[in-house]
């Protein structure tokens, strides 16, 4: 009898611990983790090259160069279409990143607002003033946008596909 009490009270026990995650299953999330903490390390050292780059030739910081790289690029696939834009994203490794840093911007405020009261002209120049905006917010002078876009043009010629630098110019034509 006693050895039933005794069984009941262990029972009773584990019952009531809270479950914990086996050996296995914490093997299998610290590869998973590993796997991604992998992932995002070869994304980051691919897409630094272009990041660094701006960052020593214009002297930004990390922060700037991602947020005025992403405004050029989320410009450019405006411009272009996603089809047309691709071969550029496929060319420039972490380009969700890069456009994800780009600042969001209140549609009524900066240039981007007095454009949007303006009509068709405004609309027409309507993207560069976002890009404008974007570097405002920032702190990054506008004079900056054209050899920010020459970097990128020259990364795109050494490392992207034939005609991805043309594509570029073609989607930031508004602000060349």
């Amino acid at each position: 009898m006693k050895a039933y009490i005794t069984a009941a009270v262990i029972m009773g026990s584990l019952l009531a611990t809270p479950a914990q995650a086996g050996w296995f299953d914490k093997l299998t999330n610290n590869t998973q983790t590993q796997n991604d903490t992998a992932t995002n390390n070869q994304t980051t050292t691919q897409n630094s090259e272009l990041v660094g780059t701006v960052m020593s030739q214009l002297g930004l910081t990390q922060t700037q160069a991602e947020g005025g790289l992403g405004s050029l690029l989320g410009l450019a696939k405006t411009s272009l279409g996603q089809e047309s834009f691709s071969p550029i994203a496929d060319s420039i490794p972490g380009i969700d990143g890069l456009l994800a840093a780009a600042p969001k911007l209140d549609g009524n405020s900066g240039m981007t607002g007095l454009l949007s009261k303006a009509g068709d002209l405004g609309n027409s120049l309507q993207g560069s003033a976002m890009v404008y905006d974007a570097f405002a917010k920032l702190g990054i002078s506008k004079e900056l946008a054209a050899p920010m876009i020459d970097i990128v043009k020259n990364y795109l010629q050494s490392s992207g596909g034939e005609g991805t630098a043309d594509l570029l110019t073609k989607g930031l034509g508004s602000l060349l």
